[in-house]
């Protein structure tokens, strides 16, 4: 790795607010890890944001089942009036598992990330999402402070 490329990886990791050691930054992305923490600052590569995304939302089918009445009939191609009774009925992590047993998961996380940005799901502190590019990989930063 250039030194130019060392040195901005040095200078985006001390103006992140938890300002992880850039060295073990380099250093899982020299071990080809794709999602990584460091400090309190998760890094995802920007090819494997959406598996991991949809992998998070299926191991809480509780939470999945309690997104937005209209994104998940839509997404879904369910009728509105369906999702809003299971919800009322509290149906939470039944309706979650429905959704991911009967949905294409990754398309789910896709148009979650476009609806609310990939920080809205990685950065619960802020919602916040930062963007770095290493080694001609682009990696999605979240800052958690």
């Amino acid at each position: 790795m250039k030194y130019s490329q060392i040195k901005a990886i040095k200078t985006f990791t001390e103006s992140l607010f938890s300002a992880p050691c850039y060295r073990e930054v380099l250093e899982n992305v020299e071990n080809e890890n794709v999602d990584f923490e460091v400090e309190n600052v998760r890094f995802i590569n920007a090819e494997n944001i959406d598996e991991i995304q949809s992998k998070d939302l299926q191991s809480d089918l509780y939470c999945l089942g309690c997104f937005n009445t209209e994104f998940i009939a839509e997404q879904c191609n369910w009728p509105f009036e369906l999702v809003k009774a299971a919800q009322d009925g509290e149906a939470f992590e039944a309706l979650g598992k429905a959704i991911a047993d009967n949905t294409d998961m990754i398309e789910f996380a896709q148009a979650y990330s476009r609806a609310d940005g990939y920080g809205h799901h990685f950065n619960g502190y802020d919602f916040g999402e930062e963007e770095i590019e290493i080694n001609g990989k682009t990696y999605y930063v979240f800052d958690q402070h």
